[in-house]
């Protein structure tokens, strides 16, 4: 499967929305880990060139 055309510029727009207030209240509000985090943003950088 090829990576979607706007995968990018929705990726952005999320990150951006999240980081509005504070992205690590965000990522606190959904369970997620500041370990998890940086392993989804290393895993998307590594497999798809998209820094979050």
């Amino acid at each position: 499967m090829n990576k979607p055309t706007m995968l990018n510029e929705f990726m952005y727009a999320l990150m951006k929305e999240a980081r509005r207030d504070s992205l690590w209240e965000f990522i606190e509000e959904w369970g997620i880990s500041k370990e998890d985090y940086e392993e989804i943003e290393k895993w998307f950088k590594v497999n798809y060139d998209i820094k979050l």
